[in-house]
């Protein structure tokens, strides 16, 4: 595995960290509503009814300061030395990336982001789901930004394979 992509799949795994328990207990709440009223029984509010509260692990894992506190122990442990593709540095970096985000786009179901130093929470102004808080356009601008960052990423592989091809170079 490349260096690069090794890097990607860390750092995607550290940014869905924080929600694995949520979707674990949705899918354990859910799963019996469908199997009781098929595929018809399927509508948003019954959906977010199943999505379990913010327990100790959900408000921990959303929280800066465990891994502020684990960002601080990989620089002050030298970490970085042993680690030559940074897999680590990557998979915090995505979960800080989360918990960034995260905060910026909860206008409900909020989390202390200072946990367990504060309870302080913050109602953000947009949610990334709520078209009362400019829930559609943070998926179209969201979902956008990924759509160009997925072609750039195509383009660049398909150049790449294009420049190491023999038959394609200039002479």
């Amino acid at each position: 595995m490349k260096a690069g992509r090794a890097a990607g799949i860390a750092g995607a795994t550290g940014a869905v960290l924080p929600d694995i328990p949520i979707l674990v207990g949705t899918a354990a709440n859910f799963g019996p509503i469908i199997l009781r009223g098929g595929w018809g029984s399927l509508d948003i509010e019954t959906f977010l009814g199943t999505i379990p509260p913010n327990g100790l692990t959900v408000i921990a894992l959303h929280s800066a300061v465990p891994l502020l506190a684990l960002l601080a122990l990989y620089s002050i442990l030298g970490l970085g030395s042993g680690d030559q593709r940074r897999i680590l540095l990557w998979f915090l970096i995505g979960w800080l990336g989360h918990t960034v985000v995260d905060f910026l786009t909860h206008a409900a179901n909020v989390r202390p982001l200072f946990w367990p130093l504060s309870g302080w929470t913050w109602n953000s102004p947009v949610s990334y789901y709520d078209p009362l808080h400019y829930g559609r356009q943070f998926f179209l601008t969201s979902h956008a930004l990924m759509l160009l960052i997925m072609a750039t990423l195509l383009i660049r592989r398909l150049r790449g394979k294009q420049s190491s091809n023999p038959a394609h170079t200039n002479s």
